[in-house]
């Protein structure tokens, strides 16, 4: 896990693929997944890093533009907790990001120096 690159959406893949169960089994089914599109607009009132529910689109969220602009367009989502693909980062600004989520600081825009 120290040299994932997570940048990267198929290194992250790639290491999603080997992980394995209790009882050397695939840990998860790749061939049931699917691929869901998420609808965002823009509202300046949400707070950064934060996504709230559209009023106005039903599954649809708003956030600020400066988190729209850091947030990655592929992400990874499981059912259950995936604590493996966490990667903290300290941001010079005082925030604690996890950079699998983000491109940039979605509080102060800064770039990851890794």
């Amino acid at each position: 896990m120290k040299n994932l690159d997570h940048k990267d959406p198929n290194q992250i893949l790639n290491f999603i693929k080997k992980l394995e169960n209790a009882v050397d089994q695939p840990l998860l089914d790749l061939e049931r997944r699917e691929d869901v599109k998420i609808k965002i607009r823009v509202d300046e009132k949400v707070p950064p890093a934060m996504f709230k529910p559209d009023p106005l689109i039903p599954n649809g969220y708003i956030a600020n533009l400066l988190t729209i602009r850091a947030m990655r367009p592929d992400l990874f989502v499981f059912s259950d907790s995936m604590e493996d693909l966490s990667a903290i980062h300290h941001c010079a600004c005082g925030k604690e990001i996890d950079i699998q989520f983000w491109k940039i600081c979605p509080y102060c825009a800064r770039s990851f120096n890794l």
